[in-house]
């Protein structure tokens, strides 16, 4: 199977703003691409959903795997700079709440449902393992790492290493390192 990729210009004209050397293969879904904003250097693999009613921002760096699922409809979701997100990720900015007795379905009207929104956000250096699900209104501190098939509902601190259902902090990374390694790939970059 040879795979294609939208062109610069295609991406120019689908996406609310995009940088440069962006390559998105051409079987992603973009819902609602006005509102998706992506820097520069970024890939996006086979496969993937990004569903933008509320807004998907995309920093520097950036790199999500196949088959991963962005579903931003109630709120936004921001990934910052030097994010890695691994293949068959879910991300959720909605979900209904059927504990209480309450019905489920966007085909059920708003009155018969109780759903929880709230935005997500990736502190730059995050990575996500695969199959992981982060939920509404999760933030993931600088440098935070989720391990393979994670369920996340809830934030993770500051160069935390987490894995696990619920997530539990499994050690740290170290913070110094990354922005050392950092500072030295825009440095040689520039040069």
């Amino acid at each position: 199977m040879l795979l294609r990729h939208y062109s610069p210009d295609e991406l120019a004209t689908l996406l609310g703003s995009v940088g440069t050397n962006v390559r998105i293969e051409s079987s992603v879904l973009l819902i609602e691409p006005r509102n998706i904003h992506i820097g520069s250097n970024v890939r996006i693999d086979v496969g993937c959903v990004l569903s933008a009613g509320a807004g998907i921002r995309i920093g520097n760096r950036v790199h999500i795997g196949a088959a991963t699922h962005v579903f931003a409809g109630g709120a936004g979701v921001i990934v910052e700079d030097f994010c890695g997100i691994s293949s068959r990720v879910s991300f959720f900015t909605s979900n209904d709440d059927y504990s209480s007795g309450y019905m489920t379905s966007t085909m059920v009207p708003a009155q018969y449902r109780k759903v929880r929104t709230a935005g997500i956000t990736l502190g730059r250096h995050v990575v996500i393992g695969c199959g992981s699900i982060i939920m509404p209104g999760v933030k993931l501190g600088f440098g935070a790492a989720i391990g393979a098939m994670s369920f996340v509902n809830k934030a993770v601190p500051d160069l935390a290493i987490v894995s696990g259902n619920p997530v539990r902090v499994i050690g740290h990374r170290d913070g110094d390192r990354l922005l050392s390694l950092e500072k030295k790939l825009m440095r040689e970059q520039d040069a």
